[in-house]
């Protein structure tokens, strides 16, 4: 193997890690239409906890890493950090409900509007940032 040549793609890595917040998110919509109670409330709340500490990592770690290396995504590093904002208030929303007596309409209601957040989220910040991160041979600590 030549020595400019990456064992990770770190973008084609992140699209996967998406990828599978996409399909749990999907389960959990699916589970909202069905019985559940307790298995849905379990599945919800690892996935709202999952997706906060992907999110606190990039904010913490990866993308003050990226403002350094490339200022030229500043305006874009701003909108992911600002939509990372909105979909926490959102998975505390989730989690409340969820903490309420009947209010499976009102986390039905929330969690298509997580979805419809989430989802332009994601394929945001996987249009502007994996060209970089896949040039990218190594990611910062924390990451």
């Amino acid at each position: 193997m030549t020595g400019d040549r990456r064992l990770v793609a770190w973008g084609d890595e992140l699209i996967k890690l998406h990828d599978g917040f996409r399909r749990d998110l999907a389960a959990l919509r699916a589970g909202l239409r069905g019985p559940g109670g307790g298995e849905l409330r379990t599945h919800c709340l690892a996935f709202c906890d999952a997706l906060h500490a992907h999110h606190e990592g990039e904010d913490a770690t990866l993308f003050p890493h990226l403002a350094a290396e490339h200022p030229d995504l500043a305006e874009v590093l701003r909108r992911l950090g600002a939509e990372h904002r909105v979909v926490a208030r959102l998975l505390e929303r989730v989690r409340r409900l969820l903490d309420e007596e009947g209010a499976g309409e009102g986390v039905a209601d929330e969690v298509e509007r997580l979805t419809r957040e989430l989802e332009a989220h994601l394929d945001y910040e996987e249009e502007h940032l994996v060209p970089v991160l896949n040039r990218m041979t190594a990611l910062p600590d924390g990451v």
